[in-house]
């Protein structure tokens, strides 16, 4: 009878020792491809160095979004009173280096830093020369900070 037991426990041990573990699920691959709903804008504009004008931006609206698409076009929506403003653009990326082209030129594109991307966040760093709106013929640098989320 001791015996019976015996094999009966060594075969329940055998059962339990052999069942599969569940396999951890697989990591969602991270990727830029897809809509981002702004939630931050911090911008500079700097002269000859030294600082001339700053914002930040936190009060954004459902309709103030980017989408990129996997073909590497997308589009920006921002609010406007008469409603959503979409601007078509094409994008290029390598590593954090992203340029994305507006207006159908091609050749003359932003140049951005992705410094952040997750599943559910993206910041992205630009910096360009654009003309100053006080001062004609002025060029100032401005520096430009995006926080989105999904």
């Amino acid at each position: 009878m001791k015996f019976k037991y015996l094999l009966l426990g060594v075969v329940l041990l055998c059962c339990l020792n052999s069942c599969k573990k569940g396999s951890q699920a697989p990591k969602p691959i991270v990727t830029i491809v897809g809509k981002w709903f702004i939630t931050k804008q911090s911008s500079e504009l700097y002269y000859n160095g030294a600082e001339i004008s700053s914002f930040t931006k936190t009060n954004f609206t459902s309709v103030d979004f980017v989408e990129y698409y996997g073909d590497g076009s997308g589009y920006f929506s921002k609010y406007s009173t008469t409603g959503p403003s979409l601007t078509e653009f094409t994008y290029t990326l390598k590593n954090t280096s992203l340029t994305q082209f507006t207006g159908g030129d091609n050749t003359a594109g932003t140049p951005e830093t992705i410094t952040s991307l997750t599943i559910s966040s993206l910041s992205i760093h630009a910096e360009s020369q654009v003309p100053d709106p006080n001062n004609s013929g002025q060029i100032d640098n401005e520096i430009d900070d995006y926080t989105y989320t999904r």
